[in-house]
């Protein structure tokens, strides 16, 4: 009987491994792929309601009338003219329904706009809706950024 001489050659076995190890690679990847949760996109609903909120707080308190009914047009830009920003900022954004929140930003005819009144940090997407409001001879730009509690959509 004759035996079988054992090869010495380890390129059959390194082969091997390198098969379980691409396919070891494959898996986990196609694994990963699996598991990657693409959020959905944005619906142009969910700005239309954003910017339909800002645009309330807007109405309401731009009709309001002024105490001074005749130097003023109404009480927003009575309040803005009296330079009480914080307070003019302070009545939009407590007029803003319940899972929004915002910013709000005022300059005075050319002037920067600068933020007042009881602000937080956005999280998530913003919009920003503007208003001119003309009182007095002075142009204030009002700017209201808003966005959705936690973040997250309405819609």
């Amino acid at each position: 009987m004759r035996y079988r001489q054992v090869s010495t050659d380890y390129r059959a076995q390194v082969h091997v491994l390198e098969m379980l190890t691409l396919f070891w690679l494959f898996f986990m990847s196609a694994t990963f792929v699996l598991q990657l949760q693409i959020p959905d996109p944005i619906s142009s609903s969910s700005d239309g309601q954003l910017q339909l909120a800002a645009e309330d707080a807007f109405a309401q308190e731009m009709g309001t009338s002024a105490i001074d009914h005749e130097n003023h047009t109404n009480a927003f830009s009575e309040t803005l003219s009296e330079g009480s920003l914080n307070l003019a900022c302070d009545s939009l954004l407590t007029s803003l329904p319940d899972p929004v929140q915002g910013n709000c930003w005022i300059a005075n005819n050319e002037g920067d706009l600068a933020r007042f009144g009881q602000g937080s940090t956005p999280f998530g997407r913003t919009m920003s809706v503007h208003r001119l409001v003309v009182d007095g001879g002075d142009v204030w730009t009002v700017t209201l950024q808003v966005w959705y509690v936690g973040g997250g959509t309405n819609a």
